[in-house]
């Protein structure tokens, strides 16, 4: 969860991302990730709450430390976006 932004800074934290496609995984080798709305999903029936924008991640086959290496600079440009 990506939290006290808005739907700008998290393009920017999607965008951000250089190992990760954006979009839906199909039980692919790589790794995805897609900004995730569960209100849309139904779940707000359920009583469930969030504080900010929530990131799917569906993760591949690379290098977890290149994965991790990828969320943090990602994080820093989310972190300059909100200001």
């Amino acid at each position: 969860m990506l939290k006290g932004g808005n739907i700008a800074a998290s393009c920017a934290f999607l965008n951000a991302l250089k190992l990760f496609g954006l979009g839906f995984s199909w039980g692919g080798f790589e790794s995805l990730a897609i900004h995730f709305e569960p209100q849309l999903m139904g779940r707000a029936k359920l009583g469930q709450s969030y504080e900010g924008s929530l990131i799917r991640f569906y993760i591949g086959l690379e290098d977890p430390a290149d994965l991790k290496a990828d969320i943090e600079q990602a994080l820093e440009v989310y972190r300059a976006a909100i200001g």
